[in-house]
């Protein structure tokens, strides 16, 4: 065997012909990623082996010339974690966010990149961009939700909110669901909503500008939403259609009478419960983590755990809803690592059959062993 060491670099130019925004493609294989999720064949970091990932927390007011301030959608973040069944290997996500990047410095609100190692020797195989991969396999994710949660004869899809994250989901969401015929989409920016029409039109569905957000929710059969910043919106209980998918890559508030009446069914319930315990752990006016209103609800025994099943259980058929019931759905997905290494393996598997990226070398031999 060479002492040769090597990795396949992949730019976005080299991710794309890889196939990286192919989502019917990256819902298949988000489908393996839950299925092992559900079997339990995963490791993610920290010590409940089920963390999001490890923050860097800047403090809200910096005592030192540079450092950046924290705040809604500051921070760097960096996610990791092992796949296995088929996949067999660890991946690490590095990204920062600034949600003043577009207009400041032109970039991107998020910048990611992704590695991933052999599980077994430690070997690196890629170090690849990670922007795509990342949006792809979010969109991909409310897909699948779509896929074994929503109504077989779900025809209207509802968006809240017009980023680039909501064009992903509706992508997804019409490629999962045949039935879809219209999507309803709102956004206070109204270019935003342009944008968005035009791009998802491309799909062969209707799309309709809402002038207010509860035309994007009443009479819906899916709802999504991925707000950023510190806005979350209220959805009312009367505007939700009995039976509505509540797919929800963002932030949004709802009444308490909707969640205990629906299926929860959350990305990772370990996870979640993972972030209330990094959360609280925070300086007390810090304190923060995903979805307080569920947890409140467990937490005061209005909701029991045992009514909560993580999506990768029903994808691994260890729970099964009655979906021509009208009882809602609730999904909530905050992202894992999981996710991301399996559309990032399948990216790689492309690439290396068809020759696509560069070889770096770390090493052509060890300096020591």
């Amino acid at each position: 065997m060479s002492d040769k060491l090597t990795l396949r670099f992949l730019n976005q130019d080299a991710m794309i012909a890889a196939g990286v925004t192919d989502m019917a493609r990256c819902i298949d294989a988000m489908e393996e990623a839950f299925s092992l999720l559900g079997q339990g064949d995963y490791v993610m970091g920290g010590s409940t082996r089920n963390s999001h990932g490890q923050r860097v927390w800047f403090p809200p007011e910096p005592k030192f010339e540079g450092m950046p301030k924290g705040g809604p959608d500051q921070r760097f973040m960096g996610l990791v974690g092992y796949l296995g069944g088929k996949y067999k290997v660890c991946g690490n996500k590095w990204y920062g966010s600034n949600i003043y990047n577009p207009k400041d410095n032109n970039l991107p609100r998020s910048i990611l990149t992704m590695q991933l190692t052999d599980a077994a020797s430690c070997r690196p195989l890629a170090f690849m961009e990670a922007n795509l991969l990342s949006g792809t396999r979010t969109g991909a994710v409310v897909g699948l939700s779509a896929r074994h949660l929503a109504k077989e004869d779900s025809e209207k899809l509802g968006v809240v909110a017009a980023g680039p994250i909501a064009m992903y989901c509706a992508d997804a969401i019409v490629k999962a669901v045949p039935a879809i015929k219209s999507v309803t989409v709102f956004d206070i920016n109204a270019e935003a909503s342009k944008r968005f029409k035009a791009e998802i039109e491309k799909l062969g569905v209707e799309v309709i500008i809402a002038e207010k957000m509860e035309d994007a929710i009443i009479d819906m059969d899916i709802v999504t939403s991925a707000i950023s910043g510190s806005f979350t919106p209220d959805f009312k209980t009367e505007w939700l259609k009995p039976g509505v998918l509540l797919t929800l890559p963002g932030r949004i508030n709802v009444e308490d009478a909707f969640i205990k009446s629906a299926y929860v069914v959350p990305d990772n319930w370990e996870m979640q419960k993972t972030y209330k315990i990094e959360g609280n752990m925070l300086p007390e006016g810090e304190r923060a983590f995903p979805h307080p209103q569920l947890h409140r609800l467990v937490d005061d025994g209005e909701i029991a755990e045992s009514d909560i099943h993580d999506l990768g259980q029903v994808v691994a058929g260890k729970f099964t809803i009655d979906k021509a019931s009208d009882k809602p759905r609730y999904f909530i997905s905050n992202g894992m690592i999981l996710q991301d290494i399996a559309w990032a393996a399948e990216c790689l598997k492309t690439a290396e059959e068809k020759g696509i990226g560069q070889e770096l070398t770390l090493w052509d031999a060890p300096f020591r062993v």
